[in-house]
């Protein structure tokens, strides 16, 4: 049974409401599940959507950001916990410890960047923790593309992919984590 999970998504709220509503659900979904959320520490965009949502169902969150990000996202200090790091690197680090699972949600840079992180992670065998990516209207088609194209070009192994899980609703993400973790 999964206790923690991490959560990657974007510090700004996107284009369409529906990036809005799936952090919003994922975040009382979490809550109601009785697991604890771990996410970027921002009080913006879809991460402050997220964190509040949990939090709004009595949930535990646990906010991990970098101390040079607390003005640019705005450091939200009424989670469970707060986590302050030193760097980027030092964020990711903690996300992963504090984790048992991730899930991605839409977001930019820095919500791939995360994504690619533990993604290499688990394809070096350094950690062996679930990666679920909620494929809202097709906004991560462009990536998995990118990803068959590394692949036949030969430089990831074939079916590396294999270890990025694919959803299309939060209902599915807190069925996955019920039963794979």
């Amino acid at each position: 049974m999964t206790k923690s999970v991490c959560v990657f998504c974007g510090s700004r709220d996107g284009n369409l409401a529906e990036f809005r509503e799936v952090a919003v659900e994922l975040g009382h979904s979490l809550a109601k599940a009785g697991i604890n959320l771990v996410y970027g520490g921002g009080q913006v965009g879809l991460m402050g959507h997220l964190a509040r949502a949990a939090l709004a169902e009595g949930g535990h969150v646990t906010g991990i950001i970098p101390e040079f990000l607390n003005k640019r996202e705005i450091r939200f200090d009424d989670v469970s916990l707060v986590v302050e790091t030193k760097t980027l690197r030092d964020r990711i680090k903690q996300m992963e410890e504090y984790s048992d699972a991730f899930v991605v949600l839409p977001g930019g840079i820095g919500t791939l960047d995360e994504l690619m992180q533990m993604f290499t992670m688990n394809l070096l065998k350094q950690q062996n923790k679930p990666i679920y990516i909620i494929n809202l209207n097709g906004f991560w088609d462009p990536f998995f593309t990118m990803m068959d194209a590394f692949e036949d070009a030969g430089f990831i192994y074939p079916g590396s992919r294999d270890l990025l899980k694919t959803c299309t609703t939060v209902e599915d993400v807190i069925l996955a984590l019920d039963t794979d973790t």
